[in-house]
């Protein structure tokens, strides 16, 4: 790990580092089982869960984005079925649960909510709202029918799906689906230009970006889009967390070989130079080397009717990048 291109650590985010590499684990929303099933970072095949999150009491309706703190122990879901919310659990959560705390109400501006990331650093968690063209920010601990504490609207967004909150840059980055990846100020609050942009023929984003996830040590974002090149094959794109414009992404991971289909969500395993994609269509998790890059082959898949997988949105992989709760230092 190339720790000399990283900011300085405190000796907690080390600890938590540590913590976060203990896990060892693969979390997935499913939209049309209304659950969140749990598997070994090794998983591979027609496997079952370790746990599954799933029943009446749990909240749980449509689910998309998910998050996991491992600072503050939960996990954060978003569900996209009336009536929105993000519900949080227990991290270790299995069955017919109900939530620790429910975010839900007119006076949250939740609209078609998709994505969703935690800021353990300064407590905070940001949700993106396709329908509601915005990104709303809330207190880690709000629950019941409260307002977002900053509201990122009318900036530009187009038809935004997922972000990543980028706590030692100060910024917000988005995926739109529009064709378009979105950086703001972190704190921004309204109608707030965004940093930089990328977006353009060059991208190869054509329906996408969808998922988004942020490789620290590399400095890069890695996106799933659903028609990449000249065969329209499913794709994950690199790019320099810093370029804007109309620029060709640094690295392809695709072709028919790939497993993709519909990519969603997208999460990294830097300890393992793993990259994990869920599908929607074929209802797998694929997993990929970030250093063989072109027309590839999975390194594993996760499917077939044990693994209950249905039709899986988002993913969380823990050990994620570097941190706790897949980006943010505690």
């Amino acid at each position: 790990m190339e720790m000399s291109r990283l900011p300085a650590l405190t000796l907690t985010c080390l600890l938590a580092t540590q913590q976060a590499i203990a896990q060892d684990e693969i979390y997935v929303s499913n939209n049309n089982s209304n659950s969140v099933t749990v598997y070994a970072i090794n998983a591979n095949g027609n496997v079952a869960p370790l746990r599954v999150l799933a029943g009446n009491l749990t909240g749980l309706g449509s689910p998309s984005g998910i998050a996991v703190d491992l600072v503050n122990n939960e996990l954060l879901v978003v569900n996209k079925a009336l009536p929105y919310s993000v519900t949080v659990y227990p991290r270790l959560a299995s069955g017919n649960v109900p939530p620790l705390r429910t975010i839900f109400g007119a006076l949250t501006d939740l609209s078609d909510p998709r994505g969703i990331d935690v800021d353990a650093t300064n407590n905070e968690i940001g949700v993106v709202n396709r329908a509601g063209f915005s990104v709303t920010v809330y207190a880690r601990t709000a629950t019941g029918n409260v307002p977002p504490l900053r509201t990122l609207l009318n900036t530009g967004f187009s038809n935004p799906w997922d972000l990543v909150i980028d706590v030692i840059h100060n910024e917000i980055a988005v995926a739109n689906n529009g064709d378009l990846l979105s950086v703001y100020p972190r704190t921004g609050d309204g109608n707030v230009p965004p940093i930089r942009t990328i977006s353009g023929s060059n991208t190869g984003f054509n329906g996408g970006p969808r998922g988004i996830a942020l490789e620290p040590v590399r400095d890069v974002y890695m996106v799933t889009t659903p028609f990449f090149g000249a065969n329209f094959e499913p794709a994950v794109l690199r790019f320099d967390r810093t370029a804007g414009g109309n620029v060709s992404p640094t690295g392809v991971w695709g072709g028919s070989t790939s497993g993709m289909a519909s990519p969603n969500g997208i999460d990294l395993d830097i300890a393992s130079g793993e990259i994990m994609v869920a599908n929607s269509i074929g209802n797998t998790v694929t997993v990929y080397s970030q250093f063989l890059t072109g027309a590839i082959t999975p390194q594993r898949t996760i499917s077939g009717p044990n693994t209950q997988l249905n039709n899986p949105q988002f993913i969380v992989v823990l050990p994620g990048p570097l941190f706790a709760d897949g980006f943010d230092p505690p």
